[in-house]
């Protein structure tokens, strides 16, 4: 399995908020942020040659990403790239990477899922999925969506419209490389954007319109900590701070 980490969005709001290093480097508890995003992804990690990161290319040159990723997982392909309408488009540069009949999880690179993906992930493939989604419960259109039917298969996905109480905890898989490429540039084709910003979420519906099975692992809110801004570090450090004078 390959894991992709979507680490490549703008670090604007960490900047206006004084920060002096870029998004994937501000400092929680004195290890960047991508550390922390890391480290749920490591029962999943074959000595880290399955993960592939994406930072900005920008960022790269100057503050050097890919070598602090480098010192955490030796194995791990970096892919610097230039600015693009979202994360869907981010994924697509990690293609020539993958092979058509293996399964990848997508995996947001500003955040942290504290639930054990290794199960997870064997859980979607026991129940013989298309493609799985981790979910939490929520009503915030902050959040991407899934809607399922009577039988717990999604039947739609939104992106910042809450359709249901099942926000995705940015966490997709999917049992086949090509079906994934195949959705995003589908749903590119399609202009499915919003905001101009094109998510991984929403390709979730060209697998349906395909008939494929797509199911959903509900993890509690508590276990997911949003990193996109300086509001959700702060909440997420707060939530350290609780651990550690508990």
């Amino acid at each position: 399995m390959k894991i992709l980490v979507l680490a490549a969005g703008p670090s604007d709001e960490f900047h206006e908020a004084g920060h002096a290093y870029p998004k994937n480097l501000v400092e929680i508890g004195d290890r960047p942020l991508i550390e922390h995003v890391l480290e749920p992804l490591a029962p999943l990690a074959v000595a880290g040659e399955n993960i592939v990161c994406m930072v900005p290319r920008a960022e790269d040159d100057r503050f050097h990403t890919a070598e602090v990723i480098k010192l955490l997982h030796p194995k791990a392909v970096v892919l610097p790239v230039p600015p693009t309408a979202g994360a869907a488009c981010t994924a697509l540069h990690a293609v020539d990477l993958l092979d058509d009949a293996e399964d990848v999880l997508v995996y947001n690179g500003d955040h942290i899922v504290n639930a054990d993906l290794a199960a997870i992930t064997d859980e979607f493939r026991r129940r013989d999925l298309d493609a799985g989604v981790v979910v939490f419960d929520a009503v915030h259109p902050r959040w991407s969506y899934v809607r399922c039917d009577e039988d717990g298969f999604v039947v739609e996905a939104a992106e910042k419209r809450p359709i249901s109480r099942l926000a995705t905890a940015g966490t997709f898989w999917f049992r086949r490389a090509d079906a994934l490429i195949a959705a995003l540039e589908e749903m590119i084709v399609r202009e499915a954007e919003v905001d101009g910003l094109y998510y991984v979420c929403p390709a979730l519906n060209e697998l349906i319109l395909r008939g494929q099975r797509i199911g959903i692992y509900i993890i509690p809110r508590s276990s997911y900590h949003s990193l996109a801004s300086p509001r959700g570090l702060e909440a997420y450090e707060a939530v350290l701070a609780g651990y550690a004078n508990g």
